[in-house]
């Protein structure tokens, strides 16, 4: 048993790159199987400096390097995102590994996060998102994007991430990527799972611990109650559940 831990990164992403290598240092050292993590940017100098600082670092890594193939005019920075995923995806699915566990550069998890989200993956659930707090907003939750969230093979076989774009409105990789669970029936389990800081350069760090969902967050996370959303916030490239809980934190 094998897993690929992704990580999206570029310049604007890595200021707290050394507590987040040494994060992943203390994760590979504490998983039950092989981890191997595998950094993804698509600005080329920054993959070439982080070469050179990953050297000081006792981490089975690869950095790759990915090329946006984003629309004529496109401004928002997710396309850089959803390339570095794919590229990720591309390379885990060349591999033999598992599972596929993305992690954001911007934070921090407890060393036996790997070890907890498997134990549920084994229990039949093909996708495990462990909740965080938003970056910045203590009282943001967030039980739907991919800070430390594991994929199983089959689900990554079937599914490439995609992102879209319409006249500054952005309907984003995560959005797609619950709407495709549902159609291919993939099982998804959410949860605040392990121990997250989600890290804000100008302020202080959101901190989560492990504890139960309240039913009014299971309702509002049900991926089936999300998909009728999505299938009509695609069309329109209006992302109303997003709209809405900004909105609620006014």
């Amino acid at each position: 048993m094998s897993a690929i831990i992704g990580a999206p990164i570029n310049s604007k992403t890595a200021y707290i790159l050394d507590k987040f290598l040494k994060n992943q240092e203390e994760i590979q050292k504490h998983s039950a199987t092989k981890v191997k993590t595998i950094f993804a940017s698509e600005d080329i100098t920054f993959a070439e400096k982080l070469k050179k600082i990953l050297q000081k670092y006792d981490l089975n890594h690869e950095i790759i390097t990915s090329k946006p193939n984003r629309p004529k005019n496109a401004k928002n920075r997710i396309w850089n995102i959803v390339s570095a995923r794919n590229a990720i995806r591309e390379y885990f699915l060349k591999s033999k590994a598992e599972y596929l566990i993305f992690m954001d550069a911007d934070m921090i998890f407890e060393p036996e996060i790997v070890n907890k989200l498997i134990k549920i993956a084994e229990k039949g659930y093909d996708v495990v998102y462990n909740a965080y707090l938003d970056r910045g907003n203590p009282n943001g939750i967030n039980l739907t994007g991919f800070g430390g969230t594991l994929i199983k093979r089959w689900v990554i076989e079937k599914v490439k991430f995609r992102c879209k774009e319409k006249i500054g409105r952005v309907i984003d990789e995560g959005v797609f990527f619950e709407f495709d669970l549902v159609k291919i029936g993939a099982r998804v389990y959410r949860g605040f799972i392990a121990y997250s800081e989600h890290h804000d350069p100008k302020r202080p760090p959101s901190i989560c611990h492990p504890r139960k969902l309240s039913f009014s967050e299971r309702i509002r996370n049900d991926i089936r109650f999300r998909f009728v959303f999505h299938a009509i916030s695609i069309p329109l490239c209006y992302d109303i559940l997003w709209n809405v809980s900004m909105m609620l934190k006014r």
